[in-house]
């Protein structure tokens, strides 16, 4: 999106330049862009021809250089292995060993001193001839301590020597016997003046130059005396000489980028590293880029003079043609140009002046159209009018009719309001602008203006977003209808459909009210308010077909008011009415569960279905009953089992299979209620083990 915005700004700006600075420009980067384009082939083979030159070199020299020290020290190392094997050496014998030891020192003038010190670190001889100091001992040295740990030549870190103040090296080399036990350590002293001075001479540029770090990354020797003994294992070539690489890198000390060669120093475990700063090795590289550079200029401003030369003389009779042409769009019909050759531009030039003129012949035919749709437009019904497409929307045109639909007196005062302000509210305004904005488009939109006295007028409205080459803007073409009157039958139309949609849903609210309240009549006994017969028959016979699909059991209580007909004749009806009442309450209370329904049978027996209820059970919910309705303790005076009301029960449980019908399971429990009366009455009975077959 970005990238064709400014694809189309960057184009539209070149559509703005006249020929001759196309011209112009095209003619000089013509010639500028080859210039520019060998300039930098040339800088960057330059760049890095010498960058390699610079990197070669500095690799020459530290490569040749650590190779140096290495074969040095692998000389020295070679003649001291060479003398430890030797008899007088072995022999650990002080006469023998203290000429070897001399001629050792006399033949390398690096070596300062050599000693012999037994297993234990004491001096047994020396190659300068002194007396044997019993008081010197070597066992606490470092490298003494590692030779006895590892048994192979040991180079110790640069040291300063307290006589001569140079720098130098002990370098430890094992004595062992027959059995490769170590005896004793051969122990020379080495100079490193030539190391010194090879390296205080590598002098690269101004500012070049090398050093020598330990395998710990500190430096050994430095042409700054100062910079002996600091840490710069963090550095990047002495990073690579730590990890054993000999090679070439590029990296940042102290906010200066600079270019190092690094070497591995493999007899002392030592690293080489020559470095010189970037900027200073690409000077050469500068100075070729700076006289290119200057070559170029010259060329690309002689190159643009020549330019636009030919450009101006290429576009003067083009310039011609446009004045002509410039002056014919401000309505000079008259206007032509004067170009005569017979080249392309001048066909070119005769063809805008036969262009122009039919221009002036078809001016006369489109005036002509302009005013019939004028006329059109000023007497039309419908509003029309044209707006600006800004945020602050002002109309430039209206018809008269649109004048008169917003009840405004004279064209000028409506063209000095907002657009928005002729909406009915802010919220249609915006959103037929989005709408507008989004689509381009709107037709047959229903919105609301407002009139001039501040009523609402109900519209129709069709808009169109187009592009106006002239002024380089967007501006909306809209026509309104008014719609009020249809608008308002449409909403009487509604508004009775609203009210018949309501008195419907108000009939049928209490068709549902009623329907409901003859259902719970329908299925409820109006006496006691407990599930009457048929509610009870549909139940049974519901759960039976549940309980043969789940194979789960089921139970069902048949139970009886004991000497209910005594009551009724001691008591009354009313009395009797109101037992009837609280037994079925009490039973209610004796099946809690939800599932589980209570019904009235017939008369003075009730019934209670259990599902998922097995013997235990309902044992334990026919129990409870049995205490409930003792504890409502009605006096029944006339009874021969006990003081109060009492009931019996028969209960019946199984496990149905296909053949179950609820009038099986009914008989069970009738027969188990008629044995707890045979029995005496207040209690409950079960119905015997019952075989699925039976039912």
């Amino acid at each position: 999106m970005l990238f064709a915005k400014i694809v189309h700004n960057v184009t539209k700006l070149w559509n703005r330049q006249t020929l001759r600075k196309t011209l112009s420009v095209c003619l000089v980067c013509m010639t500028i862009f080859p210039l520019l384009l060998s300039m930098l082939i040339t800088e960057n083979k330059s760049e890095k021809i010498l960058t390699k030159l610079a990197f070669n070199q500095n690799r020459d020299i530290a490569e040749q250089t650590a190779e140096d020290i290495d074969q040095m020290f692998s000389e020295k190392i070679k003649v001291l292995r060479i003398a430890v094997n030797t008899a007088e050496i072995k022999s650990m014998l002080p006469d023998k060993q203290n000429a070897l030891l001399k001629a050792i020192t006399k033949a390398d003038a690096d070596i300062q001193i050599a000693i012999i010190a037994d297993s234990a670190g004491n001096q047994i001889a020396r190659s300068d001839g002194r007396v044997v100091d019993d008081a010197i001992t070597y066992r606490d040295r470092e490298y003494f301590q590692r030779i006895k740990r590892i048994g192979e030549t040991v180079v110790s870190d640069v040291i300063i020597a307290k006589s001569t103040g140079y720098p130098g090296v002990v370098i430890a080399e094992p004595i062992k016997d027959e059995n490769q036990q170590l005896v004793g350590v051969l122990i020379v002293n080495v100079e490193l003046r030539s190391i010194v001075d090879r390296i205080d001479q590598i002098k690269i540029g101004q500012a070049g130059y090398a050093y020598l770090v330990n395998g710990d990354g500190r430096i050994l020797l430095h042409p700054d005396r100062g910079m002996v003994e600091q840490d710069v294992s963090w550095v990047a070539p002495v990073k690579a000489v730590m990890d054993k690489q000999t090679g070439l890198v590029e990296y940042e000390y102290k906010k200066q980028k600079k270019w190092a060669a690094f070497s591995y120093i493999p007899q002392t475990g030592w690293g080489l590293i020559v470095q010189q700063p970037v900027e200073e090795a690409l000077a050469d590289v500068s100075d070729v880029k700076r006289t290119t550079c200057m070559i170029t200029v010259f060329s690309a401003v002689l190159a643009s003079l020549i330019g636009i030369a030919v450009a101006n003389m290429m576009t003067r009779p083009i310039t011609d043609i446009s004045e002509a042409a410039a002056r014919l769009a401000k309505g000079d019909l008259d206007a032509r140009s004067s170009v005569t050759t017979r080249d392309e531009i001048g066909q070119l030039a005769a063809t805008f002046n036969s262009m122009a003129d039919k221009l002036g012949t078809r001016t006369s035919a489109l005036l002509e159209s302009e005013e019939k749709y004028r006329s059109l437009v000023e007497n039309i019904s419908i509003g029309i009018y044209r707006e600006t497409g800004d945020a602050k929307s002002f109309i430039k045109y209206a018809n008269p009719a649109l004048l008169k639909m917003l009840g405004y007196e004279s064209m000028d005062e409506l063209l000095t309001i907002p657009v928005s302000t002729t909406f009915w509210s802010q919220e249609e305004f915006t959103a037929v602008s989005e709408l507008v904005e989004q689509e381009g488009t709107v037709k047959n939109k229903e919105i609301r203006l407002r009139r001039k006295d501040g009523t609402a007028l109900w519209c129709s409205m069709t808009a169109l977003k187009h592009y106006n080459h002239q002024t380089d803007t967007f501006c909306i073409d809209s026509m309104i209808e008014d719609i009020t009157e249809r608008k308002m039958a449409n909403e009487k139309l509604c508004q009775a459909h609203a009210e018949l949609e309501r008195k419907v849903a108000e009939r049928t609210r209490e068709l549902t009210v009623l329907n409901r309240e003859l259902c719970r009549i329908s299925l409820q006994d109006g006496l006691t308010c407990v599930a009457n017969r048929r509610y009870f028959d549909e139940f049974l016979e519901r759960e039976c077909q549940g309980a043969k699909r789940e194979q789960t059991s089921i139970a069902l209580i048949l139970l009886d008011v004991d000497f209910f007909k005594l009551y009724n004749d001691t008591y009354g009806h009313v009395a009797g009415d109101d037992c009837l009442r609280q037994v079925a309450t009490a039973l209610g209370e004796g099946a809690k569960r939800g599932t589980d329904l209570v019904a009235r049978y017939g008369g003075e027996e009730f019934a209670v279905i259990l599902p998922d209820t097995d013997q235990a059970g309902a044992v334990k919910v026919g129990e409870r009953i049995l205490t409930q309705v003792r504890e409502l303790a009605i006096r029944h005076r006339m009874s021969p089992v006990a003081e109060f009301v009492t009931v019996s029960l028969g209960i019946a449980v199984a496990i149905p299979r296909a053949d179950l019908t609820p009038e099986k399971m009914i008989l069970a429990a009738d027969q188990a209620l008629y044995q707890a009366k045979h029995l005496g009455r207040n209690q409950l009975q079960l119905a015997g083990e019952l075989d699925s077959t039976e039912f």
